[in-house]
């Protein structure tokens, strides 16, 4: 099923409804990773971010053995305290979406879907086992939103696999409570958690990682914020 959508920021029309991904970030458009109690990167290996890393109103960033070039370490200061405001809008206009399409079946593994905004009966995402692959179809604006009630959980050696001009930077996930990636995965998107993420070991994610309250990268986790890095 394709959706045919406007490029607006956000609407009650159901035919209409979109996020302008340039904008609706606001003061966190630089930030890759914006916990809100605490955020920490444990293991002996290293992590690879660019973007700022921040934290509000929690003031711990902690076990940082080496991030990449291009980044600010904020620690509830007022960049990060601005960014974890707008962070709460973005959350809002991907709440305020209504759902499209309503999948049976929550678990992700082997689909390929096409662009529209996404749900379950049971309010839980998850990727057990595979890939999942998102066909923009040649379009690449094309969106990709995913709605939860409570968690998102992929399991280890997934992945996320955009196809047909499909771009990272146009696909979102909505969690109503928490999100847990497996180890050795690699992940496509933009996470906004309610509550909080758990990144296992040696994971790649394309896309921004916030959360109201703490996350954890359990080490040699590479994050790239599109069209930064």
């Amino acid at each position: 099923m394709v959706v045919v959508i406007a490029f607006i920021v956000c609407s009650s029309d159901a035919a209409t409804q979109n996020v302008n991904s340039a904008t609706m970030f606001g003061r966190c458009a630089n930030f890759t990773i914006q916990a809100g109690t605490a955020l920490s990167f444990n293991g002996v290996g290293n992590q690879a971010v660019c973007g700022n890393v921040g934290v509000a109103p929690g003031v711990v960033i902690a076990g940082i053995p080496l991030l990449g070039a291009n980044y600010n370490k904020e620690a509830n200061t007022q960049v990060a305290v601005d960014c974890a405001a707008d962070e709460l809008i973005a959350y809002g206009y991907l709440t305020a979406l209504k759902c499209t399409i309503t999948l049976v079946n929550p678990d992700l593994s082997g689909m390929t879907l096409s662009p529209g905004i996404y749900c379950t009966s049971s309010g839980v995402f998850t990727l057990k086992t595979g890939t999942l692959t998102l066909d923009a179809q040649g379009d690449s604006t094309a969106q990709f939103l995913f709605l939860m009630a409570t968690t998102l959980i992929t399991s280890a050696h997934t992945n996320i696999i955009p196809v047909n001009s499909a771009q990272p930077n146009n696909i979102f996930w909505q969690v109503g409570s928490s999100a847990t990636l497996g180890a050795n995965s690699s992940f496509m998107g933009h996470i906004l958690a309610q509550a909080s993420i758990t990144v296992g070991a040696t994971v790649t994610i394309t896309g921004r990682v916030y959360a109201r309250a703490a996350i954890s990268f359990a080490g040699d986790d590479i994050i790239h914020l599109p069209g930064l890095c």
